[in-house]
């Protein structure tokens, strides 16, 4: 059994115990006064059913951290019995909603048992996982979540999920229990607990700057642990929490901006000074000096340099940095207005020229997540010409798993072959051992796709 699988089998056990017997004592504090000494407004505690407080296991009080405005539409994460999701529904009104998630039936049963008798009609709960959430994107307002990320296998999942359902601007509020242990100490008081606390929020929680460091990376901005309380599962944990605000999704494009300001385009691992393998691969397929062709995260590569020496006339470099193609438009000098120059993301590229060749030297393995890597292939889909070919070079699976300080896929034939099998046939294989400015080696495969 994985570990994911384990760990959801330990939640779901817990917290179905949980929900038939309240008054357990679980080794962790919970209700109403737990509820008050997180700072819970006694005048939600009156409004909802006594019952309902004796499942209250905040780690921290989420409602605390912004605002919820009347007609909003809150995300529960791991609404439990509905504590918070009650409240929620409370704070938005009925012109708002509260939906709550949860992976427990029998806790499900509960919230929605108590949403009916606190005569709450703006409540819906939904058993689903938190890493693949069944909601449209941009669609709730809130996202908030109680002890309960923590409980997760990925974290990074949950804040993709998170990051794509808000609206723009949108908030995460949460609380969980984060690891305070002393990263340097190796007594067994501060080892990690065994895999059999997952389920009592101990083996799955993290430290705060990991976790600031995780929603940072998915695109979240404001993003702060705002303070650590009283509230504890094991000597080397605390509750804490969070808030965050949904940036402007250009996380990447401010990375590689960044890269092309202030970097010496000439001294990075990525550089070419002859990029032999991807023109010998122009060969290879019969490309001609007529053939539209368009090079995809072309940073400031010298390949453009050559396909004008072989006389290429049509030729569009796509790159998520426009400093980068002001890099190159500077180096090319009288030939700089022969290219089309498109600063865009290529997960959300489209065009209105089929082009008979694409070209992507180091792109595709940057995108991390399943609907990115899926947005490119239809992108490509759509831009490639039917007797068209697609040059893709990847780090190969004994390559590097990082570069720029950016986490990398790593691709052979058959990894490939499964992720483009609905629309490409993978024609070619050819590897290649590169030479960094520093002297290192870096191993990438190309492929060469086909439409079906």
């Amino acid at each position: 059994m994985s570990t994911i699988t384990c760990a959801s089998k330990q939640v779901i056990e817990l917290y179905t115990d949980l929900a038939l017997n309240p008054h357990k004592d679980f080794g962790w504090e919970k209700g109403i006064e737990n509820a008050r000494s997180h700072g819970y407004k006694e005048e939600w505690i009156e409004q909802l059913p006594a019952p309902l407080w004796d499942y209250c296991a905040a780690v921290g009080n989420p409602f605390s951290l912004g605002e919820f405005p009347v007609g909003s539409t809150v995300l529960d994460l791991g609404c439990g019995a509905g504590v918070d999701l009650c409240v929620a529904a409370l704070l938005v009104g009925e012109g708002g909603k509260a939906i709550g998630v949860d992976i427990t039936p029998m806790m499900i049963e509960t919230a929605q048992r108590y949403a009916k008798q606190s005569g709450l009609q703006n409540v819906q709960v939904v058993e689903a996982n938190l890493e693949s959430l069944p909601f449209e994107n941009e669609s709730m307002d809130i996202v908030i979540s109680n002890g309960a990320i923590n409980l997760t296998s990925s974290k990074e999942k949950v804040f993709s999920e998170v990051f794509r359902v808000l609206v723009p601007d949108g908030k995460l509020y949460f609380a969980d229990m984060i690891d305070i242990s002393d990263a340097m100490c190796a007594t067994s008081c501060c080892s990690q607990p065994s895999s059999g606390d997952w389920a009592n929020c101990v083996e799955g929680t993290l430290s705060k700057e990991s976790l600031i460091g995780m929603m940072s990376e998915v695109g979240f901005v404001n993003v702060e642990c705002t303070g650590i309380n009283h509230y504890t599962t094991a000597p080397t944990t605390a509750g804490a929490t969070f808030r965050a605000t949904k940036g402007d999704g250009k996380v990447r494009q401010r990375h590689w901006e960044n890269v092309y300001t202030t970097k010496d385009v000439s001294k990075v691992g990525w550089y070419q000074e002859a990029p032999s393998t991807s023109l010998s691969l122009l060969q290879k397929i019969g490309s001609t000096q007529k053939n539209r062709f368009i090079d995809v995260g072309c940073g400031a590569s010298m390949l453009v340099d050559g396909l004008i020496d072989l006389g290429y006339q049509n030729i569009t470099l796509l790159d998520i940095s426009p400093s980068a193609l002001e890099i190159v438009k500077k180096r090319l000098g009288v030939n700089a207005d022969l290219p089309v120059y498109r600063a865009e993301d290529v997960c959300t590229f489209s065009s209105e020229t089929l082009f008979d060749v694409w070209h992507d030297r180091a792109a595709f393995h940057f995108l991390q997540k399943e609907e990115e890597q899926q947005a490119y292939l239809k992108a490509l889909h759509q831009a490639l010409s039917p007797n068209g070919h697609a040059i893709i070079g990847t780090f190969a699976v004994d390559g590097p798993d990082s570069c720029s300080s950016l986490p990398v896929r790593q691709y052979n034939e058959e990894r490939m072959k499964k992720l483009v099998k609905d629309h490409f046939d993978v024609i070619d294989v050819t590897e290649e051992i590169h030479i960094t400015p520093s002297g290192s080696e870096q191993h990438y495969c190309y492929f060469v796709l086909k439409p079906i």
